[in-house]
């Protein structure tokens, strides 16, 4: 094997530094600054001035830079920290002189014989430079195939571009004006990223402060919530509701999707439900009645899954309805785990009328109910297997049946699960145990 050294071509050594350079590149404005010295190293220029059309009229421009002398590796200070991305509306707009007839023509041009004293632009943006200039290389960068950007190379001499030259400066011009529009773009996503990600956490401020400031303290039970959220705002909601002769309504809700639509659905929910006059006795008629009202309320695909109960602290005694969500789990106070899957529908907002049901059970001394959302049972591991209900039941068989045991014993399993705190959705937990009679 016969190596060829490399490291004695001045030109590959320099290059080699700008595509390193280039590579830790974040700004826009940081791209001419790498790659103008390496340009200047390959072609002779004594002025240089950018131009971009983009955005403006027919015959109107704006220079977005202009340097004059030689950049290289060197004399880095005659390369301007001037950032016309985020200064753009502060530059002037041009119309007519040579670059206007250069813009007009749309093409590569090279033109010798000059004489710019005449030109106002020109001679207003480059002073007494302006009369030295002899020719000049007129360089298109496109984008989308347009030529919405210009490198202009102007030099005292009168014959000093090839047109082998002028090919090698055309490829750099458009690989750097290529390389720059990809950092201008992904500045944008960064800053539209952020905006988004700010909007999303305000409307999670807003969601957590629907939610019940603290869990209510009835006499004969113990109650514990667990609220968490996945990396998008979601639509998981519960409440707790307090009647005169002392029964506790208890909703757990889940809206499909993901995100501001969701989230704005939740409060939707939680408005409609404030406004319910009707029977605290009939978790049913509660279910159409919410179904009613999201029906009209146009929910563009949206739907909500729900479980209402309502528990009578003296007895035990409770009376459900299901629309759709999934079916809450009851821990005996032996250890068995038994599920609720009666008195079912469809979600809400769906059909109408839903014909919602009911049904009715008792919580023994040492019966724990367990309600869930569906981001806890549809949790995926990395070889996408689900978390799944028996996993549920299993953790709800190995824990005390204690509120706050029931949510560590249940985030456990969940971790040991998935080995990985995030989480593709929301995951609330409602727990409910009664410890003696209320009342």
């Amino acid at each position: 094997m016969h190596e060829i050294d490399l490291t004695n071509q001045p030109r590959i050594v320099a290059l080699t530094e700008v595509m390193r350079e280039v590579s830790r590149i974040t700004e826009p404005a940081e791209m001419v600054r790498a790659f103008g010295p390496w340009v200047s190293t390959r072609f002779r220029r004594d002025y240089f001035i950018s131009v971009s059309r983009r955005g403006l009229g027919a015959g109107r421009y704006k220079i977005t830079r202009a340097i004059a002398g030689r950049p290289t590796f060197e004399r880095m200070d005659l390369m301007p920290k001037f950032d016309p991305w985020s200064s753009w509306d502060e530059l002037p707009v041009h119309e007519g002189g040579l670059i206007g007839a250069i813009l007009d023509e749309g093409r590569p041009r090279l033109l010798a014989d000059l004489d710019l004293t005449r030109d106002a632009v020109l001679s207003g943006v480059m002073g007494d430079s302006a009369g030295a200039m002899r020719s000049l290389a007129a360089m298109p960068a496109y984008d989308n195939g347009e030529a919405l950007n210009w490198s202009i190379s102007f030099s005292a001499d009168e014959d000093w571009y090839s047109p082998e030259e002028f090919e090698a400066g055309m490829l750099d011009i458009n690989m750097m004006g290529t390389a720059t529009r990809n950092l201008v773009a992904r500045k944008q996503v960064e800053e539209l990223n952020a905006r988004l990600a700010q909007q999303l956490e305000q409307i999670a401020r807003i969601q957590r402060a629907l939610l019940p400031e603290r869990n209510p303290s009835v006499p004969g039970f113990e109650i514990a919530t667990s609220y968490i959220t996945s990396n998008e705002a979601g639509g998981d909601y519960y409440d707790f509701y307090h009647y005169p002769d002392g029964r506790m309504g208890v909703l757990i809700a889940d809206v499909s999707g993901h995100g501001a639509g969701a989230a704005t659905v939740m409060a939707m929910l939680r408005a409609i439900i404030h406004c319910f006059e009707g029977d605290a006795e009939s978790p049913a008629q509660f279910a159409d009645y919410c179904n009613e009202k999201l029906m009209r309320s146009n929910l563009n695909g949206n739907f909500i899954t729900a479980f209402f109960c309502v528990i009578d602290p003296a007895t035990g005694g409770f009376t459900w309805s299901r629309a759709g969500h999934n079916p809450p789990r009851v821990r005996r106070s032996d250890g068995r785990v038994e599920v609720l899957e009666s008195a079912g529908t469809l979600p809400l907002g769906i059909i109408e009328p839903l014909g919602a049901e009911h049904d009715s059970g008792e919580l023994g001394v040492g019966d724990t109910l367990v309600l869930y959302t569906d981001g806890i049972t549809e949790l995926r591991n990395r070889g996408q297997e689900l978390f799944g209900e028996a996993r549920l039941d299993a953790a709800l068989e190995r824990c005390s049946g204690q509120p706050e045991c029931v949510v560590d014993t249940v985030h456990k399993a969940m971790f040991e699960f998935t080995g990985s705190m995030t989480r593709q959705d929301d995951q609330t937990l409602v727990v409910v145990r009664r410890t003696g009679q209320g009342r």
